[in-house]
């Protein structure tokens, strides 16, 4: 249940209640911050203001809504910028609602807006009883969140004696923009909802680690960079408070995401639109041709065997990667077959036959990376590239080996980051996708096409000054893909997102929640986008808890990603026990193939037994629970036995 929100503004610190839940909130904190920069080479380029430091010219408080309005502002360099901020809450079923208008009449550009921000007193002790739910990638758990934040300490490189942050970037880093804190009986959810998709800091913070009175900040970051002259807008910025868990901001956020950017996607109960030929899919082997450092593993005529010895375990689909001349991680975006690896034709007629077998070949391209080492990049893709701050190239270094060291300490591949906030770099992607199917791929994928978003602060892209807005102009390459490739062809791209995975036919899993680690939580994502199927990652080879990697993947649905030996290995064959637990798997998904595509995903709604890990299947009037072991005891749960280490299915 919500909890309806009351705000109030004492002592120029805004706050807010309800009946039954008022967190202690530190006098005099700050309740907005904003960063200036001077654009100027050796003058400040992160210059702060503070709300506790300001006097409101204006506070209006009509109904349910709140406005907070300073005629100019009081920075730390002790001057005063003629830079008019007007802050509105609104209460809006039972909810908070933020909103501001920067109008800067300044000679300085205010780059960043911290609002709303809330500074909570927070003890160690309450820190350990409380938890943090995060939506990175398939989703995070953190218990004690002020040691989480305390632990992103820089040492040297940011001003950790007034702030310690932890900084959870949306989109990329973050699959959907809120962040939960389950505080007691309460949950408290923040959130921002703007129909544009926008790249925003979800920032947690602390004061100094000597300061006496710890405090738990939380706050949302916006790169408005807004120029001399200006005016603009930033909204859509919302707080909430539940008597219940994480689950119910999860439900909200997909209502939310449905009335706007699902709308046109979505059937009429609601649930994101599957093509019927991919529900089959188990997942895929991911094959490398030509490796990062040259070596050839396979050619475009071993494809059908390798296809064939993957059947056998219930995995039809190929992804291929370094399938073109350079090899992977090089060459970007020249994407020409290789005659080395066979020719053309050779790679035409594998994919036929594999066709021809029911199997899939779907290739690769990046969506993100262009090789510097081009005549592309040299004669017009820097044209096209991510500028920072300085409107230099953002650049990214690959260090992929054999069995030396030289690469490892050296480096092999240099990378720019293209903009998709430019015409040319969008037709580009849209070709390469065209190849692709002209090929005969099953599909088209790419990489990082989900990922690896920055602020671009080149004015002569599309995006002009907005350096914030690039992924909605990748969101919009995706429509123009999607409909380009038909029903028995498939599209995906790598790392989940709210944005743009339900576009996609599948999404190759990365970050937290794909993998089982420390904190993993697949439920955040999986509960509020069910439908989007998408892979779990890591599990390259028999290391010691394959097993436990690949059963931790079964229960939550995903896709097996079988890369082995970083997908390196002639065919599933070399692998036998690994290989037979995925054909054990895959049976057990098909037997149940309709809960795990088209069911409600939930978490169990009856007690679980300690070591046993489970997920709630909802198909109609149907239940199941896919439950996991992984304890050293055969178990018995709702009639079904679930022996030591081993996966089962019970029908509720």
């Amino acid at each position: 249940m919500q909890n309806a929100l009351h705000i109030q503004f004492e002592r120029n610190t805004l706050t807010f209640s309800s009946e039954s839940y008022t967190p202690l909130f530190k006098a005099d904190a700050d309740f907005w911050r904003l960063h200036l920069d001077f654009c100027q080479v050796g003058k400040n380029n992160e210059l702060g203001v503070y709300s506790h430091a300001q006097t409101p010219a204006a506070i209006r408080h009509e109904g349910d809504t709140l406005t907070v309005h300073y005629d100019d502002l009081l920075a730390e360099d002790g001057n005063t910028y003629p830079i008019a901020l007007t802050l509105t809450v609104r209460q809006i079923n039972g909810a908070l609602e933020y909103a501001a208008e920067i109008d800067n009449r300044s000679k300085v550009r205010v780059n960043e807006l911290q609002y709303p921000l809330f500074e909570i007193a927070y003890t160690a002790e309450q820190s350990k009883k409380d938890v943090l739910y995060l939506p990175m990638a398939l989703g995070q758990r953190v218990t004690d969140p002020l040691s989480y934040v305390q632990k992103a300490h820089t040492e040297y490189m940011a001003a950790d004696y007034k702030n310690v942050w932890r900084r959870h970037t949306y989109p990329g880093q973050m699959s959907m923009p809120w962040i939960c804190l389950q505080n007691g009986d309460h949950t408290l959810a923040l959130s921002r909802r703007d129909e544009t998709c926008r790249i925003s800091s979800f920032v947690l913070g602390t004061g100094p680690r000597e300061e006496k009175d710890t405090r738990l900040i939380m706050t949302v970051s916006s790169y408005p960079t807004v120029l001399p002259g200006e005016t603009l807008t930033l909204e859509g910025y919302r707080l909430a408070v539940y008597d219940t868990d994480w689950r119910e901001e999860a439900a909200s956020y997909r209502a939310w995401s449905n009335r706007t950017y699902l709308a046109d996607i979505i059937d009429e109960n609601g649930r994101i639109r599957h093509k019927e030929s991919i529900k089959p899919l188990h997942g895929w082997q991911r094959i490398i041709l030509k490796h990062q450092y040259g070596e050839i593993f396979h050619t475009y005529h071993d494809l059908p065997r390798i296809y064939r010895e993957g059947a056998k375990y219930g995995i039809r689909m190929i992804l291929l990667f370094a399938w073109w001349q350079e090899g992977m991680d090089s060459g970007y975006p020249n994407y020409q077959p290789d005659e080395a690896l066979g020719g053309a034709d050779t790679l035409r007629n594998a994919i036929r036959e594999i066709n021809e077998l029911g199997g899939k070949v779907v290739l690769y391209a990046n969506g993100h990376l262009v090789d510097v080492n081009t005549d592309y990049y040299r004669d017009e893709g820097w044209k096209y590239t991510m500028k920072n701050i300085e409107m230099q190239e953002y650049r990214e270094y690959y260090n992929f080996s054999n069995n030396g060291t030289m690469l490892r300490y050296g480096g092999l591949k240099t990378f720019v980051c293209a903009c998709l906030g430019t015409p040319q770099w969008r037709d580009k992607v849209e070709e390469l996708a065209h190849r692709h199917l002209e090929l005969g791929s099953g599909g088209t994928f790419f990489d990082q096409l989900s990922c690896g978003f920055r602020l671009c602060f080149d004015r002569s892209h599309d995006h002009g000054d907005r350096i914030d807005v690039e992924p909605q102009f990748r969101v919009d390459t995706v429509k123009r893909i999607r409909e380009m490739v038909d029903e028995d062809q498939w599209f995906g791209s790598e790392r989940s997102s709210d944005r743009i995975s339900p576009l996609l036919d599948f999404t190759h899993g990365i970050g937290p929640g794909t993998s089982l680690e420390e904190g993993a939580y697949p439920y955040i994502y999986r509960y509020t986008f069910p439908e989007v199927l998408t892979s779990n990652r890591m599990a390259h080879d028999e290391k010691a808890i394959y097993r436990r990697e690949l059963n931790y993947a079964f229960i939550h649905g995903l896709l097996f990603d079988v890369g082995l030996y970083r997908c390196r290995i002639d065919t599933m064959n070399d692998c036998p026990n690994y290989s037979a637990l995925i054909k054990k798997l895959t049976d057990l998904r098909q037997a149940y193939l309709d809960f795990f595509t088209d069911g409600i995903y939930d978490l169990p709604s009856i007690d679980l037994p300690q070591g046993i890990r489970g997920v709630q299947y909802t198909l109609g009037d149907r239940k199941i629970l896919a439950l996991w072991n992984d304890s050293r005891e055969d178990c018995t749960l709702c009639g079904t036995t679930v022996p030591a280490g081993d996966v089962a299915i019970a029908e509720l």
